[in-house]
């Protein structure tokens, strides 16, 4: 923000009438400085008089229903993008639902005319006017399962006829109805009570506590499948794409990390949301390992590690890797404890960063400009829908910085439609002179001093920004990832929070599988009934991932 007093100390000595250009843009900006100020602080000052007359016993401004909303919509600039990335010839496509011919018919009923007594005597039969309706069908159904036994004298052993994978031992449901549960509550976002009124209403007798445990139940017995899903997609993919949302765990914030790409998506519901944490995901859950080297005063030095500290640990490198536990006894022997305590996350991460970057780490990696995404991969794509974003939210006052706002953000997104373009058609030439042309608008001075800082800093991020360049095929965007994220952001909406780690963990797993065979093209019911019945026919999501990947 602009130190506005002594911007008006220097208006005041302007004389008007013989202001320059540069002089009279200055003079616009300050304005527009002191108008967000007034506006925040009539903001501000509103809350506290609300605060006030809540702590006197009294009530703050009246919530009038409509208008108080359209106030605030009034004063919230818009800052999707949507319209700006679509090109005006963009037509969406009919979502009209056409008969298939080559579906099976599975009930025919034939009417014919009821009195053709009143028809005229020379009528004669040309046929039928054929027409197709698609019905629903749902009904409860009780199964008495009769399993042969057989008793051997001589072993002295009963035989018993095993039972088919739809049912299980001790259990009073098929696991058909499980799957159900399952696509209800994370594929159709139904809370359990409405689950349990559903079947219930449909003669299913259960209850709400059953629904639970099935879930519970099942999301143990398939966390492996996610964890393989995962490994699978960050190795075959050409790139990662990640997110962080917020979540709810049994009344505590934690943060789901959604990773994926073209071939997959997966969920982990974590309590923090630090570097050391998204390291842990990108290599799928092993142990953590530590290393002194060259690399790690390097990334030291990135963290701002004070460099009488990096002189101390210098003499005592190494490359072997070590647990967390012996690595902290190696570098605290050298170190003062309250140097160590002051700085153990930094020394701790810059290690733990320095192995992974050591072993093959992922290479491309898609994500908003978050901290802890920093150094995570050889290449960081940042996304070009977050850097638009920043520019819209200056929502500046005065007139003429808004037409100034209004052209920029027009040659903003016909840069990137012409990095679109570029992706469909990659010439080393155009990718020469898109290059050149990004330089040529981010260096751009417009006079309008929140618009030239934004300007700034985003050639600042040119390398991230272009990455499409020389790998044509990452996305511009990370809207892959925020739709992933929604699934979470409408659980938490409709359930609110998860009461345990099993449940937790139950919400990542089917959450992975349901969202991974959508991007497959897999039918996630039958999918998770393939799984459910121990005996599975399909191919398994995580080797189909390579399937795909190799057939391209």
């Amino acid at each position: 923000m602009l130190n506005i007093k002594s911007h008006i100390k220097k208006i005041k000595s302007l004389v008007p009438g013989q202001m320059s250009t540069a002089e009279q843009a200055f003079v616009l900006s300050t304005l527009e400085a002191v108008l967000y100020v007034l506006e925040e602080q009539s903001q501000l000052i509103q809350e506290l008089k609300d605060e006030i007359n809540r702590l006197k016993g009294e009530q703050g401004k009246p919530n009038i229903s409509g208008k108080n909303q359209k106030e605030e919509e009034e004063g919230k600039a818009d800052i999707s993008s949507e319209k700006e990335r679509k090109l005006p010839k963009d037509k969406r496509k009919s979502r009209g639902v056409k008969f298939d011919p080559s579906r099976r018919i599975d009930e025919k009923e034939v009417l014919d005319i009821t009195h053709k007594s009143d028809l005229p005597a020379d009528i004669i039969f040309k046929g039928w006017a054929k027409s197709h309706y698609q019905s629903l069908e749902i009904k409860a159904k009780l199964i008495e399962v009769q399993r042969a036994i057989y008793y051997s004298p001589g072993t002295g052993r009963t035989y018993t006829a095993a039972l088919p994978g739809n049912y299980q031992m001790g259990g009073d449901y098929t696991q058909d109805i499980k799957a159900h549960i399952i696509m209800f509550k994370f594929e159709f976002g139904m809370s359990i009570p409405k689950i349990g009124d559903f079947l219930r209403m449909s003669g299913i007798d259960i209850t709400e506590g059953t629904i639970s445990n099935i879930i519970l139940a099942n999301g143990q017995d398939l966390s492996s499948d996610r964890d393989a899903i995962h490994c699978s997609g960050l190795e075959a993919g050409l790139y990662g794409q990640t997110d962080t949302t917020g979540s709810r765990v049994n009344g505590e914030n934690w943060n789901t990390h959604i990773f994926g790409n073209h071939y997959y998506t997966a969920y982990f519901t974590c309590p923090h949301k630090d570097r050391q944490t998204v390291l842990d995901l990108l290599r799928c859950g092993q142990p953590r390992v530590y290393v002194l080297n060259a690399a790690t005063f390097s990334i030291y030095d990135y963290l701002k590690v004070p460099k009488k500290i990096i002189a101390w640990l210098s003499p005592i490198s190494f490359d072997q890797e070590l647990d967390q536990q012996a690595f902290i006894e190696r570098i605290s022997a050298v170190l003062y404890p309250d140097d160590y305590e002051r700085h153990q996350e930094k020394l701790l991460e810059g290690a733990y960063l320095a192995a992974y970057q050591a072993n093959n780490p992922i290479n491309i990696l898609v994500c908003d400009d978050a901290p802890q995404y920093k150094l995570l991969a050889l290449l960081i794509a940042l996304c070009w829908v977050h850097a638009g974003r920043h520019f819209k939210k200056l929502n500046p006052k005065v007139a003429h910085h808004q037409e100034l706002l209004a052209d920029f953000l027009n040659e903003f997104w016909f840069f990137y439609h012409r990095l679109k373009a570029y992706q469909q058609n990659p010439d080393p030439l155009v990718a020469k002179q898109l290059s050149a042309d990004f330089d040529q608008i981010f260096s751009r001075k417009t006079g309008y001093e929140q618009l030239d800082e934004r300007i700034a800093k985003t050639k600042a991020k040119k390398n991230e920004l272009l990455v499409v360049l020389k790998h044509p095929y990452v996305p511009l965007h990370n809207n892959a990832s925020e739709l992933d994220a929604r699934k979470e952001v409408r659980y938490r909406d409709i359930s609110f929070q998860t009461r345990n780690l099993k449940g937790t963990r139950a919400k990542d797993v089917f959450f992975t599988i349901i969202q991974t065979c959508k991007k497959l093209g897999v039918n996630a019911y039958a999918y998770m009934l393939d799984r459910l019945n121990k005996q599975p026919k399909m191919t398994p999501l995580q080797d189909l991932i390579f399937q795909k990947a190799n057939a391209i």
